[in-house]
């Protein structure tokens, strides 16, 4: 229930609006009086109100400006104000610029009550969303930690971003690290093995490692730490600003050796205070947005090469690279793969991906046969996927060609290959969209039946309900499918009925007709009557009879 202030200087005023408004039905729990706007701003100061109704013109602080005064300490209150017919140009634009709602006096009780019903309809969605942002909030630093070392994962797992974007995530996730840092690369691999320890115990190691390693880089380096799907420990280290390195003669040596240094004492702290052993491959500088990527395959590789009997190394990258295999196409294999996009329906990453992948292949002169099997079957596996996802067969995707399925021998050249992806992509995504907005029209036509059977209470908020959707989503697809405002739709649908009810029931009074499409003060539904037809029911009535 909210809080409600009322404010005039003519205290009869007040008292009338206090005493016959049906308050608990609009919502409101408490209302409270002020005569003043002096006093209604001393109590707006302590006890905070939902909603202010205030007359334009008092003695001492305006109406307009009390609002003014008001919103300097508290956004989130609604306001209405009360105006003569005297006052009404002076008050107008300042009206459309702070007043959430106006009206002339005497007041209508009716139109104020629909008033109310709207603002406190408002101040729901608008707590609603303010709850969300701050719980999002909570969530998001409690989660940084995961936060900085999945976006790490994507980056080295191949994720594509845009120097602005990822400078906006670093900015975001509060990490001193920019694209444009020189960054170095610690690859960490734990050589205990599953069966030297179980599972809480590999955990607690892993830890206590991490810990070590962090507390042993952060003197002179920044260090944004993660945990590949290997249970590699991934450390990206920056070096701090005003260290004593930058006093160097020779800095970049000079923090080479520190970084080298420092992971090798990290080693035997390990193997001191852990009786464990761990290998370590440690890169050379380099920008961050264009190395990490290449610096951790670059990693990997030589873990895979030397590290299979062995334990307790210690590997400079730049003396250990492996020569890039020639027929190996990179976008194909970088995370995310193709049927995680086709999961998640990201028609948009899964044209892009295929497109960097022909680019590839082209700017490589791979235009082999093995290359062209090796891109039709993960194709094929993809269109299988979202075939077998969707209740589907190849011959519902692929019609002209499932009885060629696994046959790549009809593809001649790579152009050819890549046109047949690229149309069979464009017709997949064509029919995901038309089944959405088939799901839409049908949301629609429920909502639109829903108005009609409920036309004497429905609003936006028991429209939602029944389609069970937010009402601020159901506001948005309601206006993006049909080019109108749900709320105009329901004004238009009681106007429509209206007409209906005045013409076939003349036996209604105009009073029940009001009731009946959800106005319980008949002056009110009058007014807006002639507002859209241009004359009043009665007439409408004697017009058409």
């Amino acid at each position: 229930m909210y809080e409600l202030l009322i404010v005039d200087d003519h205290a009869h005023l007040v008292d009338s609006l206090e005493r016959n408004m049906p308050w608990e039905t609009l919502g409101i729990g408490k209302v409270h009086k002020a005569f003043s706007g002096e006093e209604a701003l001393e109590y707006c100061k302590s006890y905070p109100v939902d909603i202010v109704i205030t007359d334009i013109r008092m003695p001492g602080i305006s109406g307009l400006e009390l609002i003014e005064h008001i919103k300097k300490y508290d956004k989130h209150f609604k306001s209405i104000l009360l105006s003569g017919y005297g006052e009404w140009d002076y008050a107008q634009e300042a009206i459309r610029q702070q007043v959430d709602g106006y009206l002339l006096k005497p007041v209508d009780h009716g139109e104020l009550a629909c008033m109310l019903q709207r603002l406190t309809e408002d101040l729901q969605l608008e707590w609603d969303e303010r709850g969300k942002q701050e719980k999002a909030m909570r969530l998001l630093h409690e989660h940084m930690p995961l936060l900085r070392e999945k976006l790490l994962m994507d980056l080295l797992q191949g994720r594509k971003l845009s120097t602005e974007l990822l400078e906006e995530k670093l900015a975001y996730y509060q990490m001193p690290f920019r694209p444009s840092d020189e960054t170095a690369m610690c690859v960490l691999r734990i050589e205990s093995s599953a069966e030297e320890l179980n599972w809480q115990d590999q955990s607690l190691l892993a830890s206590a490692v991490v810990n070590i390693a962090e507390e042993t880089f952060s003197d002179l380096f920044y260090v944004w730490r993660g945990r590949d799907p290997f249970e590699h420990e991934i450390f990206i280290l920056k070096a701090r600003e005003a260290s004593w390195l930058e006093r160097e003669p020779q800095p970049e040596r000079a923090r080479q050796q520190s970084f080298e240094h420092l992971a090798s004492r990290l080693q035997r702290h390990v193997r001191h205070f852990l009786k464990s052993s761990i290998s370590i491959v440690v890169s050379h500088w380099h920008v961050m947005a264009h190395g990490l990527r290449g610096t951790y395959q670059d990693s990997l590789a030589v873990f895979a090469r030397h590290l299979g009997g062995e334990t307790d190394l210690f590997i400079g990258l730049q003396d250990a690279v492996a020569p890039d295999l020639p027929y190996r196409i990179h976008s194909l294999y970088e995370s995310p793969p193709l049927i995680q996009l086709f999961e998640i329906g990201q028609w948009e990453a899964i044209s892009a991906k295929w497109d960097a992948i022909f680019q590839e292949v082209t700017d490589k002169r791979m235009e082999s046969r093995e290359t062209l099997l090796e891109l039709y079957y993960h194709a094929m596996g993809a269109f299988s996927f979202f075939a077998h996802k969707n209740g589907l067969s190849l011959h519902d995707i692929i019609p002209a060609e499932s009885d060629k399925a696994g046959d790549a021998s009809r593809f001649r050249h790579m152009r050819q290959l890549q046109d047949w992806v690229l149309h069979t992509l464009d017709r997949l995504r064509e029919m995901t969209k038309s089944e959405w907005n088939n799901e839409q029209a049908v949301l629609i036509r429920k909502v639109r039946q829903f108005i009609t059977d409920r036309i004497a209470d429905a609003t936006l908020q028991t429209a939602a309900d029944h389609v069970s959707l937010h009402p601020a989503y159901l506001s948005s697809l309601f206006k993006n499918k049909t080019r109108e405002n749900i709320s105009e739709y329901m004004y238009k649908m009681r106007m429509q009925q209206a007409r209906e009810m005045l013409i076939e029931q003349p036996e209604l009074k105009v009073s029940d007709v009001a009731s009946a499409i959800g106005y319980h003060k008949p002056q009110y539904f009058i007014k807006l009557f002639k507002e859209h037809y241009g004359l009043t029911p009665q007439d409408f009535r004697h017009q058409y009879s």
